[in-house]
């Protein structure tokens, strides 16, 4: 499936109450992306303003511990939010995959954590 002419969708890699995330392709510039895409069943006048918000919010912040927000649009009706695609699993199925962290990564989790919260808040 192809996103606004431009993004290759290729498995979904999360869900949540309001959309999807999908592992896609940047066809123009050759890379890969994370695309969240708004859900039909929920797609009304106020999801799609949360959902706009939601995308103009991210793209104020500048952190190296929060996803960069690369583009937004509407598609077939949709909004659509183009991201940064992260390496890795999530912090969830690190917290719950292999037994318990050790307490240097537990740390080190906390804080990358908190210094990405701090910008949201610094950045408004």
């Amino acid at each position: 499936m192809l996103v606004a002419d431009r993004y290759r969708l290729h498995t979904v890699i999360g869900r949540g109450g309001m959309g999807e995330v999908w592992h896609a392709q940047d066809e123009v510039l050759g890379r890969p992306v994370a695309v969240k895409v708004l859900l039909n069943d929920v797609a009304d006048a106020s999801a799609e303003a949360r959902f706009r918000l939601e995308a103009q919010t991210s793209a104020r912040l500048n952190h190296p511990n929060v996803v960069g927000t690369l583009d937004f649009g509407t598609w077939e009706g949709r909004c659509f939010l183009v991201m940064e695609l992260v390496d890795g699993g999530s912090l969830a199925a690190e917290l719950t995959g292999g037994g318990p962290l050790h307490a240097d990564r537990l740390a080190q989790v906390a804080q990358e954590a908190a210094e990405g919260l701090a910008a949201a808040h610094e950045q408004g």
